[in-house]
């Protein structure tokens, strides 16, 4: 089994550990130092001694911790310690800045880090489904609709539904990058009124360094962004979770048409020695329900008066960083499903034929409506593909008994509608067209 995401959650838990935020917040306050200097905010000596001490190794934690309890602040107590760390240099921390301007960049800097992993296990994601589409553009299967067999499609048709839906979440996180992902650096009220004139320049100098958009205006109130950011990544799970859905439900054992990647060693049950269990989807089923709620929960955190207060300070973050994990584990484990999926091209053509004919009634009831109107056929051909199913028997036996249809329609006129070939055939043509659509795209991007 390919395990190529397999340290996707310890490299994203390695993000929110308290040390890497306290370092990533070192990181603001040296890059703030460093601008300041070329603008001539503070001296030159001051910025290289402040950029040499912000490093998580010159924090002493235990110091630290026993500080944020005293002062009940996250950043105070480490501007203290970098500014000891930093000797006479240390007057020079964090000029004119705010916690919100420090705390927010780190936060933006790091989710950031969770989109481009996101995107890029998506892409993969995406390659894997064009594979699926191609090679099994014409495997015949039955469509369902609420949970019923409907009108034939193939099931690379139905990658390519899933493959167009994983399209379009990468469009969001593209499109969206640029108005998510924006510095702040405005000061207590945001208005930039303590850098003497230079602060939309040292705003810009650190959007810059950071890899960040410049925004609009100061955004310490408006939290659109995060609510933007968290609402797009439930929105990719909720597609991953719908997809894992049908994999879980295909993969019954009534169903067989799917199922998981099998590897030796995997434990289905601690009871069943036969059990290969949808262990992947039903996990990133979970995971998309808590991406939502999480997602609901920075929505709330919108509610912020005035220029800025403090109710959303430490819950926000902790739910972002709670949906960079889950994204994690979501990510890796929608890649394996994929990437392992077992298709039963067989299983899926037996359960095709399973209603002997009733998935194809569409084509009988359009054929005969030419001859005695549509809602008269429907009627007609209604009546007798409830009583094949219900009575277990082919439709075409029932449709050549009736004079109503074998009036209108020879044997073999009905042998042939009730063939799902055609029905494949047009599923299999717009699988292979999505399937080149999305490899000319990719080769553009240099993917393929």
């Amino acid at each position: 089994m390919d395990d190529k995401y397999g340290s996707i959650e310890e490299r994203v838990s390695g993000l929110f550990t308290t040390e890497a935020r306290l370092q990533t917040w070192l990181d603001v306050e040296a890059a703030l130092a460093q601008c300041q200097a070329q603008l001539g905010i503070i001296p030159e000596d001051a910025a290289v001694q402040i950029a040499a001490a912000a490093k998580i190794e010159n924090i002493d934690m235990d110091e630290y911790q026993l500080r944020y309890k005293k002062t009940k602040h996250p950043l105070v107590p480490l501007l203290d310690l970098l500014k000891q760390a930093a000797g006479p240099a240390g007057e020079y921390v964090h000029l004119g800045a705010t916690t919100h301007d420090v705390v927010d960049i780190a936060k933006m800097v790091m989710m950031k880090q969770v989109w481009d992993i996101t995107e890029q296990v998506l892409l993969d994601i995406e390659g894997e489904l064009v594979r699926l589409m191609e090679a099994h553009s014409g495997t015949l299967m039955a469509g369902r609709t609420h949970n019923i067999q409907a009108l034939p499609i193939t099931f690379g048709f139905k990658a390519a539904v899933w493959a167009s839906e994983i399209g379009r979440d990468i469009q969001r996180l593209r499109e969206s990058r640029e108005r998510i992902f924006a510095v702040t650096f405005s000061g207590a009220s945001g208005t930039m009124s303590s850098f003497d004139g230079k602060g939309a320049q040292l705003e810009a100098m650190l959007a810059n360094h950071f890899g960040l958009s410049v925004p609009d205006l100061c955004w310490h109130a408006a939290r659109d962004r995060v609510a933007e950011l968290a609402g797009i990544l439930a929105i990719i799970g909720g597609t991953l979770g719908r997809i894992a859905q049908e994999v879980y439900l295909l993969m019954g054992t009534e169903t067989g048409e799917l199922s998981e990647g099998y590897t030796e060693g995997l434990v289905g049950s601690s009871a069943m020695p036969h059990k290969i269990n949808p262990i992947n989807s039903q996990h990133i089923m979970g995971d998309s329900r808590t991406l939502r709620y999480d997602a609901a929960h920075c929505l709330e955190c919108m509610r912020i008066d005035h220029e800025h207060n403090l109710v959303h300070f430490d819950d926000e973050r902790t739910t972002l960083e709670h949906m960079g994990v889950t994204m994690a584990d979501l990510l890796h484990r929608s890649w394996e499903m994929i990437s392992t999926l077992y298709v039963n091209k067989e299983r899926m053509r037996r359960n095709l034929d399973l209603l002997k004919g009733a998935v194809e009634s569409e084509a009988v009831m359009l054929a005969l409506g030419k001859k005695i109107g549509k809602m008269t056929a429907k009627g007609i051909v209604t009546e007798l593909a409830v009583r094949a199913v219900r009575e277990d028997v082919p439709l075409a036996q029932l449709l050549k008994e009736d004079q109503r249809v074998s009036g209108h329609l020879t044997p073999e006129e009905i042998d042939q509608l009730l063939d799902p070939a055609p029905y494949g055939k047009d599923a299999a043509a717009i699988a292979l067209s999505y399937a080149a659509k999305v490899r000319a795209r990719r080769k553009a991007e240099g993917l393929d």
